[in-house]
């Protein structure tokens, strides 16, 4: 699940995301086949985010700062180590709202949501505007992950949109 670590080296950020990717909540959705795979190499968090029924896209989030700060996302290609090109993010349902064309790739290929670091950098108004769906230091991990997933849950991957 994480990356091996010098526990003397250990933040106490790094050591409340670790207790959080072992908690019930993050579990549960591991189970529920809303996310997978998490790996941390710290600062970096890498999840599987479900996409629609039946597909996975990698993201890599930038978790310093935790829980404190949001966490930061970005589609990520673990095959060539780099951002997921924008012509391989999800498409249809809510995916073109998540990953808007023309915010995302200049604002770090971030998710246009207020649970996300960038979002609310640059949209401050976001945390007192819908705080139901905003990141606030009583979050934690599955927070931003049902969010996502929960946006692109009618989404497909450009590569199996055929085979939906």
């Amino acid at each position: 699940m994480t990356a091996a670590h010098n526990p003397e080296d250990v933040s106490p950020n790094e050591v409340q995301l670790r207790a959080d990717l072992a908690g019930e909540a993050f579990l549960a959705g591991v189970r529920a086949g809303l996310w997978r795979n998490p790996v941390l190499e710290w600062p970096l968090l890498y999840v599987e985010i479900a996409i629609g029924d039946f597909d996975f896209m990698m993201m890599r989030l930038q978790v310093d700062g935790y829980p404190l700060r949001a966490p930061q996302g970005e589609p990520w290609d673990p095959d060539l180590s780099v951002p997921l090109a924008p012509a391989r993010w999800p498409r249809g349902g809510n995916a073109g709202r998540v990953f808007r064309g023309d915010w995302s790739p200049g604002n770090q290929n971030a998710p246009y949501l207020a649970c996300d670091r960038m979002g609310l950098s640059t949209h401050p108004n976001w945390a007192t505007d819908h705080p139901e769906r905003s990141w606030n230091p009583s979050r934690s991990i599955d927070f931003y992950l049902t969010e996502v997933a929960t946006e692109l849950a009618d989404s497909t991957l450009p590569e199996n949109e055929e085979a939906a």
